[in-house]
C-alpha cells in the first residue's frame, strides 16, 4: 500500500470517531414477525399474593391456583406467568423522549435483549405450536404449527422435566441490543437479563404451585433452529419447562411444518459485528448428543470431595433473623413497582433486612447446573457500609451456615464506589452483594458451557435481590465493575475468582437521579497516568 493509497488513513479516523452514542443505529426493543398469525393473551389472571421474600426463597403459596393444582396448564396461567417475569408492566411518557415501557425484570442500561419463545403442546386456550411472545401486545405469534416438544426433549437429551412439560419457554439473546452500548462486555449482560427474567419466572411459579426449571445443557443447533434463529445474532441461552403431567411427546419432521413467518423486523440493518461475542459463544455451544450428554453426566456425577458439607441450606442468617423476621410486600405488587434506583440515601438498613435478602435470594435454584448435592456455582461477598447491629467492613456469605464472615473491619464507601465502576451508588449504599465464581472449577467441570450457567445464575441472584430489597420498600440496582480489584479487595479469600455480578441495596433518595462521584483511588490513577512521581 502506497502513501497515494488514501484508504487506511481514512479507515482509521472512521473507526475512531467519538459520539456519545449513536442513537440513530439503536436496535429496537422488540422483535416483530409482521404478518404472522398472533394470538392475545387473555388479562384476567390473578396477581401473584404470596410473600416476596417466600416465593424468592421457594417456599410454595398456601392457596394454590386450581388449573395448576389439576396438574394442567392453562393459557390464564401461561399469561400470568409471562407478564410477571417479561412483560410490559406500566407506560408512561417522558418530556424529552416520548413513550417509554418498562418492563417486569431488571435489564442493563434498559434495553432487552432478552426474546421469549414457547414450545407448546396442545392445551386449553391453545394449540400446539412454536410460539413468540409479544410483551408490548400481550400476545404470541405462531412461528411453526405442531407440537415439537419432543425435538426439545432430544436435544436435551432426554431432560425429564421438559418431557413432562406441557410447555416449554425458550429464553433467547438479541445480542446485538446489548452490544449497541456495552460492546463485547454485552455478551455478560445478556445472561444477566435472561437471569432477572428467569428470577421473575421461579418466583411466581414458587408462589403459585407451579411446577418450573432452568435447563442450560442442550444441542444449540436444534433449539436454534426449531426457534428460527440465527446463532450468530440471537441464541437460545436456556429452556424453561413449566408444568407437568403432559404425556411422552411424539416427533415432528421440522419439515413437516416449515416457519411461517417469512419476515423478521429486529433492527438487523443497524447491527455492528462483535467477533468476541461471536466466537465465545460458539464456544459455548453443545453441537452433539454426545457433548449434551457429557454435560448431563457432569450435572449427575459429582466428584464426592466437591460436595463435602454441601447440601441443602438450614435456618437462616446466623440463627437470628428470617422471611418472617421482617415485613414482605406481595410478590405481584412488588414486581409492579419494581425499578433501579438511581440514587441511595447514606441511610442504614436493619440486621434483619440484610439477612432477609441473603438468607432468601440465596437459596437453591431448580437448575440442571446445580447437580445433585450442589446448590451454587456463586459464592456472595459483602461490603457493608450502614447496616444497623453489623459492623461496616468486608464479608463472605457462608452458604451452608447461613452466615456472614468477617474478612475485614473499616468504612469502606469510598472503595466500594471505585469498585463499582467509579459510581456513587457503591458508596451511598447500604451494602453491596458481590457474587464470585471459582471459574477454574466450574469451566474443569463443565467446559465452556459453564461460563454461561454461571453468568445466567448470577442473573438469576440479582434479580432475587432486586425482589427481596424491594419488598421491604428498599432499593436495588446492578451495575458494572472493575473485576480484577473487586478480587484483590476480597483477597485472599476470593483469591482465583471471578467477579460474575453485584447488586446495590439501600435507602432510595427522594430525589432518584444519579450524583456525581469521584473516589480517592481514581483520582490518584489519574495523577499517576499524567506522570505523577516519575519526576527525578
Amino acid at each position: 500500500m502506497g502513501n497515494r493509497n488514501t484508504k487506511a488513513a481514512n479507515s482509521y479516523h472512521e473507526s475512531t470517531k467519538r459520539t456519545y452514542i449513536d442513537l440513530s443505529a439503536k436496535p429496537p426493543l422488540y422483535k416483530s414477525y409482521p404478518g404472522a398469525p398472533r394470538i392475545p393473551l387473555p388479562s384476567g389472571f390473578d396477581t401473584p399474593d404470596c410473600p416476596t421474600l417466600q416465593a424468592v426463597a421457594g417456599a410454595s403459596a398456601s392457596g394454590v391456583k386450581a388449573h395448576h393444582q389439576a396438574g394442567t396448564l392453562e393459557l390464564t396461567g401461561l399469561a400470568q406467568l409471562l407478564h410477571f417475569s417479561a412483560g410490559v408492566i406500566r407506560r408512561g411518557v417522558l418530556p424529552r423522549s416520548g413513550e417509554v415501557h418498562y418492563r417486569a425484570a431488571a435489564s442493563a442500561g434498559a434495553l432487552y435483549p432478552v426474546e421469549v419463545y414457547l414450545v407448546a403442546g396442545d392445551m386449553p386456550g391453545l394449540k400446539a405450536g412454536v410460539y413468540h411472545f409479544s410483551p408490548a401486545e400481550a400476545s404470541l405469534t405462531l412461528l411453526r404449527e405442531g407440537d415439537h416438544r419432543r425435538e426439545l426433549v432430544e436435544a436435551t437429551g432426554g431432560e425429564e422435566r421438559v418431557a413432562a412439560a406441557p410447555v416449554t419457554l425458550a429464553l433467547s439473546a438479541v445480542f446485538w441490543r446489548s452490544a449497541w452500548k456495552y460492546r463485547e462486555r454485552g455478551y455478560r449482560y445478556c445472561h444477566w437479563d435472561a437471569g432477572t427474567v428467569l428470577s421473575n419466572a421461579l418466583a411466581v411459579a414458587a408462589g403459585t404451585g407451579l411446577p418450573i426449571g432452568v435447563v442450560t445443557g442442550f444441542h444449540d443447533g436444534r433449539v436454534n433452529r426449531l426457534l428460527g434463529l440465527t446463532p450468530k445474532r440471537e441464541a437460545a441461552l436456556c429452556l424453561v419447562p413449566v408444568g407437568s403431567g403432559s404425556g411422552f411427546p411424539t416427533a415432528v419432521p421440522l419439515a413437516d411444518a416449515p416457519l411461517l413467518a417469512a419476515q423478521v423486523d429486529d433492527g438487523a440493518a443497524s447491527e455492528v459485528s462483535y467477533p468476541a461475542i461471536v466466537q465465545t459463544h460458539a464456544s459455548t455451544c453443545l453441537t452433539s448428543s454426545h457433548e449434551v450428554l457429557d454435560w448431563r453426566r457432569a450435572e449427575n456425577n459429582l466428584d464426592p470431595s466437591a460436595t463435602e458439607g454441601v447440601g441443602e441450606p438450614t435456618g437462616h442468617l446466623d440463627g437470628r433473623d428470617n422471611a418472617e423476621a421482617v415485613t414482605s410486600d406481595h410478590l405481584g405488587s412488588t414486581i409492579l413497582k419494581r425499578g433501579s434506583t438511581r440514587r441511595f440515601e447514606r441511610a442504614a438498613i436493619s440486621y434483619a433486612q440484610i439477612g432477609a435478602i441473603l438468607d432468601a435470594s440465596t437459596r437453591p435454584v431448580p437448575a440442571d447446573f446445580g447437580g445433585q448435592g450442589q446448590r451454587s456455582l456463586l459464592e456472595a461477598y459483602v461490603i457493608t457500609n450502614a447496616v444497623d447491629g453489623l459492623e461496616a467492613g468486608a464479608y463472605f456469605f457462608s452458604p451452608t451456615e447461613r452466615k456472614l464472615e468477617l474478612l475485614k473491619e473499616g468504612d469502606f464507601r469510598d472503595e466500594a464506589g471505585h469498585l463499582c465502576f467509579e459510581q456513587a451508588l457503591g458508596a451511598d449504599c447500604s451494602a453491596v452483594v458481590y457474587f464470585m465464581a471459582s471459574l477454574e472449577q466450574v469451566l474443569g467441570r463443565y467446559g465452556n458451557r459453564g461460563y454461561r450457567a454461571a453468568q445466567l445464575e448470577a442473573g438469576i441472584r440479582i434479580g432475587n435481590v432486586y425482589l427481596c430489597a424491594h419488598s421491604m420498600g428498599l432499593g436495588a440496582t446492578g451495575m458494572t465493575f472493575f473485576d480484577d480489584e473487586v478480587v484483590e479487595f476480597f483477597s485472599p479469600h476470593a483469591a482465583g475468582k471471578g467477579v460474575m455480578s453485584l447488586a446495590a441495596v439501600g435507602v432510595p433518595h427522594a430525589l432518584n437521579r444519579v450524583r456525581p462521584f469521584r473516589s480517592r483511588a481514581a483520582v490518584r490513577i489519574d495523577s499517576l497516568a499524567r506522570g505523577a512521581g516519575q519526576v527525578r
